[in-house]
């Protein structure tokens, strides 16, 4: 069985999300789906809420492991006759998760394709790289999502947007580290030694710890207490005051701004630090509990909105990290 209709990889428990960010925002549409995968017709170009993306692929059925994985073999080394391997390329497996045991078959299911083709294909099997693109952007290799123990999606031709499961650090003050260190990675940069930071909304202190780390010196503007691993470097200034009233007495290198309030309140604030130019790059988080977060996301994407005229390569994405929430990565026009 195949069909050539495209399919969007998200988070669990957020594909009616993505169904509605394809239909009302990406004008693709929406078709089937299954627990993290949403499948469509029409081209995708970006998108916030999926983490993978393939506009033209396949969906490939067997009950056996090994049938399944020569199957893969047979649709990979049909789909790249035209393509040259002289560098290192991406095989990426993934399962829905939504079946006990269903990871274990993925990965009885990639073990056996990786063993045929180290016997098939060894130069270009010796060029593979099991796991996620370091970058950001259009990939050729091999997408493969496992949807249940007979099913899968499978694309060479792939989009990754950049999210990522981070590695946490003990003496980080909270799970919200995770988000900053995974705005880095979308945004393919991170604060530098002696860069300035702001940090607005910064307790318990997770995102300057993050910055501090990297040698940064951070004003961290919250009136609660910062906590563990953020006390522990003198380059975190803590200053007890309103996030929405600070102004910073130079340009900052980085802007952060992870704040409990209504996004259009931040989104206001977030446009007078753009327009005054006073920070350079910036990891910017909008909470989406209490207002309709596709109609949120268009007004972040808005060319002519408060935030996109003033950005030069600025992006709305929903980490991995991220729950009802979106973040908003870039740097600022000079």
């Amino acid at each position: 069985m195949s069909d050539k209709n495209g399919f969007a990889i998200c988070q669990n428990g957020f594909e009616a999300l993505t169904r509605d960010e394809l239909a009302d925002l990406r004008n693709v549409k929406p078709l089937t789906h299954s627990p993290g995968c949403v499948m469509y017709s029409g081209k995708l170009n970006n998108c916030v809420f999926p983490h993978f993306f393939a506009n033209n692929s396949e969906i490939l059925e067997d009950t056996g492991v090994k049938t399944l994985a020569g199957r893969i073999f047979d649709y990979f080394i049909n789909n790249t006759l035209n393509i040259k391997f002289e560098s290192s390329w991406h095989a990426v497996f993934l399962d829905s998760r939504a079946e006990p045991g269903l990871s274990r078959r993925m990965k009885s299911i990639k073990d056996a394709f990786f063993e045929i083709l180290k016997k098939r294909m060894s130069r270009v099997s010796k060029l593979m790289v099991d796991d996620f693109p370091k970058k950001p952007g259009d990939h050729i290799g091999l997408l493969v999502y496992v949807t249940d123990f007979n099913k899968l999606n499978i694309a060479v031709n792939f989009h990754y947007n950049g999210q990522c499961r981070m590695a946490d650090d003990p003496l980080a003050p909270s799970r919200s580290y995770l988000k900053v260190e995974e705005g880095y990675r979308v945004l393919e940069h991170s604060p530098l030694q002696n860069d300035l930071v702001v940090d607005l909304g910064a307790a318990p202190g997770g995102w300057s710890f993050s910055a501090a780390k990297r040698g940064a010196t951070v004003f961290a503007i919250d009136n609660g207490p910062l906590k563990k691993g953020a006390l522990q470097w003198d380059t975190i200034i803590h200053k007890k005051n309103d996030a929405f009233k600070f102004v910073p007495h130079t340009r900052m290198d980085w802007l952060f701004c992870d704040l409990v309030e209504e996004p259009h309140h931040v989104m206001q604030m977030i446009s007078q630090w753009f327009a005054n130019r006073w920070c350079r790059s910036f990891v910017i988080n909008f909470k989406f509990g209490h207002v309709n977060p596709i109609k949120l996301i268009s007004e972040l994407e808005h060319a002519g909105g408060l935030l996109m005229p003033h950005t030069n390569n600025a992006k709305v994405v929903h980490l991995y990290h991220d729950r009802d929430e979106v973040t908003l990565v870039g740097t600022l026009k000079n």
